[in-house]
């Protein structure tokens, strides 16, 4: 019950992060907004996320999962309600603040919830497999959601989605155990430091380095400059690059699978981390080398990048070996702010590199091609910080 929990805690999250590209066309027509502005909006409920992580990564540390994430599930809820129902852009701005402030412990959440049923030697396979399952709900927000609006009502599809959060909150109020750590956890750190603390740990910082790195690749290319690259260089049609956007979702669900049976199997967690992160360097470094790739060739080498980007499942299990049970909230959600809040930077600083490259006259091939090699240099920067951390194996 636990499990089916936080898969369906992380498959809420999925969704509500993946149907933006579907609703969006819908708002545009419907409140006659632009671009600037609906970009403005689907962008409002990934800054509340992030501004609501740290209050509630102490709240769960200290009061535990089962309160924070029901309240949190009930402001999902809320807010979806008010987004099947507004017939105004505010009432629609609202519903997203709403749904971003209750997605912003999930993360974590989950991360406190695994830690408290399950060994620390089963952590990253129990997280692999909550990334692998719980991926269903970003595919619900793509085709499926596309094809209830196409024949159904915007309220009707919504208002269900409002209802199912509901029945979730009720599912973890029963499923998950009341409180934090474990009492005698509590005692033996109480006082010993918050946020400040973790922050000064030099292991903990290298964790964060490469953090910083896991999301935002994958987010820049299947969120945003991805479709750009695949109709500008490599020819592709709308409909057949948001064909290998699919795919390149699907990858990241299939190498949560993988990636938690390694975790649990390999001898060394660290190898597995270095490994991935530089054979995705690596693909990116080959897709820079070419001039005018091949469809087959382009779409290969970012399976191939955003597959191993799915290293942040071994980096959380070392990330809770690192610090103490009762810190595990805040680290978790640490770990998370820096990961999602690298997102928008990458993003924008890719952009920049387009832009720039073309000031210089390069062709949009090799604008890419810049921005390509680039990415790769900082995940092997990132990377190389993080493999002078200590090299930790579970036994327990």
């Amino acid at each position: 019950m636990v499990l089916l929990v936080c898969v369906a805690i992380f498959a809420l999250g999925q969704f509500h992060r993946a149907s933006g590209g579907v609703f969006t066309p819908i708002l545009m027509d419907r409140f006659a907004l632009s671009a600037a502005t609906v970009g403005g909006l689907v962008s409002a409920m990934f800054f509340a996320t992030i501004a609501a992580q740290v209050p509630f990564g102490v709240a769960l540390d200290r009061i535990g999962p089962r309160i924070v994430l029901s309240i949190c599930i009930l402001i999902i809820a809320f807010g979806t309600i008010i987004f099947a129902i507004a017939d105004r852009y505010d009432a629609v701005l609202l519903s997203r603040i709403l749904i971003g402030v209750g997605l912003a412990a999930m993360g974590a959440a989950t991360h406190v919830i695994i830690a408290q049923n399950f060994s620390a030697k089963d952590f990253g396979y129990i997280s692999g497999m909550v990334v692998t399952l719980g991926g269903i709900g970003g595919l619900l927000g793509t085709y499926p959601l596309a094809f209830a609006l196409d024949r159904l009502s915007w309220t009707t599809v919504f208002g269900f989605a409002g209802v199912v959060t509901f029945v979730l909150a009720l599912a973890v109020w029963r499923a998950v155990q009341p409180g934090g750590a474990t009492q005698s956890v509590q005692n033996q750190h109480q006082g010993q430091g918050g946020y400040l603390t973790l922050l000064t740990q030099p292991e903990f910082l290298k964790i964060l380095a490469l953090g910083a790195v896991s999301y935002a690749p994958i987010t820049t290319m299947t969120g945003l400059w991805g479709g750009p690259y695949l109709q500008d260089v490599t020819q592709l049609s709308a409909e057949q690059a948001g064909g290998v956007l699919l795919l390149l979702f699907s990858a990241t669900i299939a190498a949560g699978c993988v990636f938690g049976v390694l975790d649990r199997t390999a001898p060394s967690r660290r190898f597995v981390i270095g490994a991935a992160f530089s054979i995705s360097a690596l693909s990116l470094f080959v897709l820079a080398t070419f001039a005018q790739p091949r469809p087959v060739t382009s779409i290969s080498l970012l399976v191939v990048m955003v597959f191993c980007q799915q290293f942040y499942i071994p980096l959380g299990a070392h990330m809770r070996k690192t610090v103490p049970d009762d810190m595990i909230g805040r680290a978790s959600t640490l770990l998370s702010l820096v990961s999602v809040a690298a997102i928008p930077i990458m993003q924008l600083g890719f952009g920049a590199l387009l832009d720039a490259s073309a000031q210089f006259g390069l062709t949009i091939q090799d604008q890419y091609r810049v921005a390509f090699l680039a990415m790769g240099v900082i995940i092997l920067v990132m990377g190389a910080i993080y493999m002078t951390s200590r090299n930790i194996n579970d036994e327990t």
